[in-house]
């Protein structure tokens, strides 16, 4: 393989370097089958936009599994709302192909316009409607996986959890069944406010308004950054009349929330993390990032943050950790735990996460040196 191109494939979206033995990019689930069965080290990759390291190869020993030619569309059923899906399937352009019949994959990660559905079930991805809708694994029925000998499983509901969220380290997911929602009409509202406790009391209130889907948090930080006042703001989305902002007014401000990580990252706020914290506890946290000045932004309605460090500030996140844990949230919401978050998991969580490898990849062929 060409040089240059290897090199893309030896880092993500994280900016962690690796290297690589191989990469390989097959067309079909058989070929999956095969590249799996010669090869003793697999790291499935989708669109490499993890923001942990859970798809950066290790020192020249695994083979990168390219899955984005992985594109199948079938079996799309309107009446019972499910549709079947490859690993490679983009996000938007299934939610193109649905919106034709009216429906719609209701997770919205968002990296919307180059995230794979593999991907999505292998990091358990949540995204900006999670207060509605919750996380990838709600929405799915089954998926085949292949596991380290090339064989091809599929895995219901009860076996799920062996493969979402697991960031692919337990084998290689290639195809699934998602359960579909209605093609909502969307309206939102952006609020501008001046206290954290005003901020808590307004969300408070928009958690038990059935209507709301998406609540999302800007710091003052992002806010100004983003050529709006210096205040924190609350973007509020409505599946009714209820927002102000309409049509293409609507569209422009999710168009907006887009921009906020990209922006961060021109900053120079390249690494972006994603604790979880109740929103009892959220005062408190916000305190000590306000006091190092790291901008934040959020999935605020189901407690997902993502404070921004920029390069000088990347030693603060073993002290953003602990405080995290002492005020009992989580070390990660939805970005995974890859490399970057390996030191900061428990003792009795990573005990799990062994016990799960070792039953599904006796061979332990798969993401070798991730999570666990």
């Amino acid at each position: 393989m060409n040089k240059n191109l290897m090199k893309v494939y030896e880092t993500d979206a994280s900016q962690l370097k690796g290297r690589a033995l191989d990469v390989v990019f097959p067309t079909t689930i058989m070929e999956v089958r095969n590249f799996v069965a010669k090869s003793k080290r697999v790291v499935p990759r989708g669109a490499g936009t993890g923001l942990s390291g859970g798809c950066v190869p290790q020192h020249g020993l695994d083979v990168v599994l390219d899955l984005s030619k992985l594109t199948s569309i079938s079996e799309f059923d309107k009446e019972r709302m499910i549709v079947e899906v490859e690993a490679g399937v983009i996000l938007d352009e299934l939610q193109a192909y649905l919106a034709r019949h009216g429906l719609e994959f209701p997770v919205n990660p968002s990296s919307h316009a180059v995230a794979t559905i593999g991907g999505m079930i292998a990091t358990n991805a949540v995204g900006s409607r999670a207060v509605k809708y919750g996380k990838t694994s709600d929405w799915v029925k089954w998926v085949e996986v292949v596991d380290g000998h090339g064989n091809l499983y599929r895995k219901g509901v009860t076996e799920l959890s062996d493969y979402a969220g697991m960031e692919g380290i337990t084998g290689v997911i290639v195809k699934a069944c998602l359960k579909l929602s209605p093609l909502k009409k969307r309206t939102a509202s952006l609020v501008p406010l001046t206290s954290i406790s005003k901020v808590i009391e307004v969300v408070r209130g928009l958690k038990r308004d059935s209507s709301v889907s998406m609540i999302e948090f800007l710091d003052k930080k992002i806010s100004k950054g983003l050529e709006m006042d210096e205040k924190y703001h609350l973007l509020i989305e409505y599946e009714n009349d209820s927002g102000f902002l309409k049509g293409e007014e609507y569209e422009a401000v999710l168009a907006l929330r887009d921009k906020v990580y990209p922006f961060a990252a021109g900053e120079g706020y390249v690494r972006i993390e994603d604790p979880k914290i109740l929103l009892d506890r959220f005062e408190k946290l916000m305190t000590w990032l306000e006091v190092h000045e790291i901008p934040v932004f959020g999935h605020l309605g189901v407690g997902i943050l993502h404070p921004c460090f920029n390069h000088n500030q990347e030693k603060l996140v073993p002290e953003m950790m602990k405080v995290v844990k002492r005020l009992s949230g989580q070390i990660t919401g939805e970005h995974g735990i890859g490399i970057l978050k390996r030191p900061f998991v428990e003792a009795n969580d990573k005990k799990i996460l062994i016990n799960v490898k070792k039953r599904t990849d006796v061979l332990d062929k798969f993401n070798v040196g991730k999570v666990i």
